[in-house]
């Protein structure tokens, strides 16, 4: 079944949902715009509390099915998850070219961590489907018991805009690999990117009802958090946004999953590689234009080579080159949307207001209007009481502060910060890297680099989140365990 739209204007009029493209409940629609050019790239409905009760329905009755997903055997499951992964990567061109156009995504990353990525995830968790063991024996003192793992049941998935593909699947393939049901609400601003991965599901042909896919904004997601039909809630966004979410669920009892912001720091050492440092800026510090929450944007460099960063990381920032997203030589393209450009202009000139010098940056472009380009950014002169080396602006701005003494300080500096999802440390001498990364408090640190490890738990402390996702442990949030006692 093909999704019923003008393919030319991408005009949609449905939802995915229990199998179907369902009408939308609500006469009104959400419109995007190109964050390149401004020219409207298609439109969808939107939503409604009353398509996420149409959702959350279709959900349980698929939970409900005594012959359906949750009680498929979990190689049934891995091959259903496998055809969704083929489905996806037909689409891969398609869903990297409307992501680089939607969010600004460079047309090189979006192909990397979209389509391509979404699909590994699907295969990595029927691999894990495979493996997972629904029911065990342990002795007991007396007699002995049979332990469960059972699907936790009805999920909401909320994703956002910056990742949309991947970060949807980040949730579904474990989700999927349970046995569990859901209801995912990709956001607006790339609402029209989510009905490509709803085709997908529809062509592998999961059974009604397993996904459901409603692209909504804030309040009816918050709607979608409290529904009395869903059994846990899995949130990637904002902290603000997310402290909103864990207060509704705790409210509820409701188990929540919380991936959140971060202002990560690169912990960059005496004896520091500066070239191997420079080079790889783009992709550890302004990675798809700054909007990824684990980039690392506070730079920590000892007093003694201060200097030597401070020039080797604005001469690599002026060089980068801004423009059309869909250009293999673009490094840096437009933001997602006005607002978070303008969010990102504010705190840059909070950071100046605030006693901050811009060595790189600091304002638009020149030559690329209409599109949302901010320069990337580099302010030095900062300390760590200053708006912007505390707060995460998801953007293309980086801040430079020095230490002094050794390796402690710089520990003691990286963890002087409300955030604990990500860093990186950089040094010639990969054992001491290491040292240092063990102390650094965060979820996840890379050594001279960072690449996104599917196999590995992905997860921040304090206000970067509650929970991990990713690695065999990442289908933990969607199980639960029931004891049989024998006698």
């Amino acid at each position: 079944m093909s999704v019923p739209s003008d393919q030319a204007t991408a005009r949609h009029s449905s939802f995915l949902i229990g199998g179907t493209w369902t009408a939308a409940e609500g006469p009104d629609v959400v419109t995007v715009s190109c964050s390149t050019t401004g020219e409207a790239l298609g439109a969808f409905p939107d939503a409604t509390e009353a398509d996420i009760d149409h959702a959350v329905a279709a959900a349980r009755r698929a939970l409900a099915d005594p012959s359906g997903w949750s009680i498929w055997s979990p190689d049934e499951r891995a091959l259903a998850m496998e055809r969704l992964a083929a489905a996806v990567e037909r689409r891969g061109e398609a869903m990297a070219q409307l992501i680089a156009r939607e969010v600004g995504t460079p047309i090189e990353v979006a192909r990397g961590s979209s389509a391509q990525y979404a699909a590994r995830l699907l295969r990595f968790y029927a691999g894990v489907a495979r493996g997972l063991d629904g029911e065990s024996s342990r002795p007991a003192l007396a007699g002995h018991t049979l332990v469960r793992r059972e699907p936790v049941g009805v999920v909401a998935l909320i994703v956002p805009w910056n990742y949309p593909v991947s970060l949807a699947c980040f949730k579904l393939a474990p989700a999927l690999a349970s046995g569990s049901t859901a209801v995912l609400k990709p956001s607006p601003e790339t609402g029209l990117s989510s009905y490509l991965l709803a085709e997908a599901v529809d062509e592998a042909g999961l059974p009604p009802g397993v996904v459901n896919i409603v692209p909504a904004g804030r309040e009816v997601g918050a709607y979608l958090v409290a529904h009395p039909g869903v059994d846990k809630v899995s949130f990637t966004g904002s902290t603000d946004a997310g402290r909103s979410v864990a207060q509704q669920c705790g409210s509820l009892l409701r188990p929540v999953t919380l991936e959140l912001g971060g202002k990560s720091a690169a912990v960059v050492l005496d004896d520091v590689a500066l070239d191997v440092f420079a080079d790889a800026l783009l992709g550890s510090s302004f990675p798809n234009n700054g909007q990824t929450c684990t980039a690392s944007t506070r730079i920590l460099a000892p007093r003694s080579i201060f200097a030597d960063v401070c020039n080797a990381v604005t001469e690599k920032a002026r060089s980068y080159r801004l423009g059309d997203p869909r250009d293999t030589t673009t490094d840096i393209g437009p933001l997602v949307s006005a607002r978070q450009r303008d969010r990102v202009e504010g705190y840059i000139r909070v950071g100046r207001d605030e006693g901050g010098r811009v060595t790189a940056g600091g304002g638009r472009p020149d030559g690329l209007d209409p599109g949302l380009f901010v320069e990337p950014t580099v302010f030095i002169d900062v300390d760590p009481g200053m708006t912007i080396v505390a707060e995460e602006i998801f953007g293309p701005v980086v801040v430079l502060l020095p230490y002094d003494g050794g390796d402690d300080d710089a520990v003691q500096l990286a963890n002087d910060s409300t955030y604990g999802l990500a860093g990186t440390v950089w040094s010639a001498d990969t054992g001491r890297a290491i040292d240092v990364a063990r102390r650094i408090d965060t979820g996840i640190v890379g050594i001279n680099g960072w690449d996104l490890d599917i196999g590995s738990p992905f997860g921040g402390r304090r206000q970067s989140g509650l929970g991990h996702e990713l690695g065999p442990e990442g289908i933990d949030g969607y199980l639960r365990y029931k004891t049989l006692f024998v006698a």
